[in-house]
């Protein structure tokens, strides 16, 4: 039975919330397990932040994935890319080189990719008018997910040892059946749009764009450092403060957790109280925290770690509502479009927070980082509508 476009589905909302769980509950894999890698495969944490490029790498495509997308999107895509982060990021365990590890990234950040640009705009129409709100489901779902990678792959290295790790792929698996057979539920009119013509040119489409991206970017930039620092390297933090690997892990699901309720709520609230003011009160409050972090310890340090997830990963549900308020008719290109500048701000940071790191440690990093985050609030003061 078809639903009114304007209607906020909620089961098919539920979803592809899912289909984000399980993509980037193993596409997380790889930051808890750096520790271990550096120590069998020899390399620093600039190599760490490297291996991170190279897995981004392929957003580089996004445009002319959403270009495609735009064209021909099939609900059944949205589970191949999970089944091969699943088989890439499950053998992460077993490379025996780090030329090994990078060709396992550059896989996974393929997939990653075309998920990407694609799942999104699959949200979007299921979300009518409620936009902020289905996108801070769909950011849930990823920081969800990278709240059990995490636990995930902790408890698989307890278990079977870090070669071992491959066992995980069996389970990811039958739960991209359980899913396939879920999406072929949506109702074929909800994709009607995605075959559509557009109405404008690539050129008139870029120009459309460009404005809202020029604002975005410098805030996407500076805020970046704090949330990659933490992302990338809380594991490695942990460990040279003194934590054991398994603390070091749950500390990540902990701050990835948080997050997930950050990114439920921060996206609902944009639509009540406005995209500018949730986001400026995200760029205010996260400095604070991330350089207030690096002094705790005890019982302080995991309070601060539910406070930061709460803050750092709630300004993407909300970037990403005001990418869709555009309404455009070329969807999957503006995502694409905002998935690529991630990938240049992300590729930039993880490799400056790597090679911070090796020469001046995680510590004063970390203080760095969050005195770079003021640098986000002028430009998020300056948004236009």
């Amino acid at each position: 039975m078809n639903q009114p476009e304007n209607q906020f589905q909620s089961g098919h909302v539920a979803a592809v919330t899912a289909t984000h769980l399980l993509h980037d509950a193993y596409s997380s894999f790889f930051a808890p397990l750096i520790p271990l890698l550096s120590e069998k495969l020899g390399f620093a944490y600039a190599m760490a932040g490297i291996l991170s490029i190279v897995q981004r790498l392929p957003a580089l495509f996004n445009p002319l994935i959403g270009i495609l997308a735009d064209k021909v999107v099939v609900r059944s895509g949205l589970i191949l890319a999970p089944l091969i982060t699943i088989l890439s990021m499950g053998a992460l365990g077993l490379a025996p080189s780090v030329a090994v590890l990078a060709i396992l990234m550059l896989v996974c950040g393929t997939s990653a990719a075309v998920y990407h640009v694609t799942a999104p705009v699959l949200m979007r129409r299921v979300s009518g008018r409620k936009i902020g709100r289905g996108m801070s489901f769909f950011m849930f779902g990823g920081e969800l997910a990278r709240t059990l990678g995490p636990l995930m792959i902790t408890a698989a290295v307890s278990w079977w040892g870090l070669e071992g790790t491959w066992r995980l792929i069996p389970f990811g698996l039958v739960a991209s059946l359980l899913l396939f057979l879920n999406l072929r539920t949506i109702d074929k009119e909800n994709l009607r749009r995605f075959t559509t013509p557009a109405k404008q040119s690539l050129t008139a489409s870029f120009r459309a764009f460009s404005p809202l991206f020029i604002q975005l970017f410098p805030i996407m930039l500076f805020r970046g450092f704090s949330k990659t620092a933490l992302a990338l390297f809380l594991p490695s933090y942990m460990v040279d403060s003194g934590y054991s690997f398994k603390l070091a892990a749950l500390a990540l699901a902990v701050l990835e957790l948080a997050g997930a309720g950050g990114a439920l709520l921060a996206g609902t609230w944009s639509d009540q109280a406005g995209r500018k003011k949730v986001l400026l009160a995200i760029m205010l409050v996260s400095p604070a925290l991330m350089y207030g972090f690096t002094f705790c310890s005890g019982m302080a340090l995991w309070v601060m770690l539910v406070l930061m997830g709460l803050v750092f990963f709630a300004g993407t549900p909300v970037f990403m509502a005001m990418i869709h308020d555009l309404n455009s008719d070329r969807p999957s290109l503006a995502n694409g479009m905002f998935m690529t500048l991630n990938f240049v701000a992300g590729s930039i940071i993880a490799l400056l927070v790597g090679l911070s790191a090796d020469y001046w440690g995680l510590s004063l990093t970390y203080k760095l980082c969050a005195l770079l985050g003021l640098l986000a609030i002028p430009p998020t003061l300056r948004i236009k509508k």
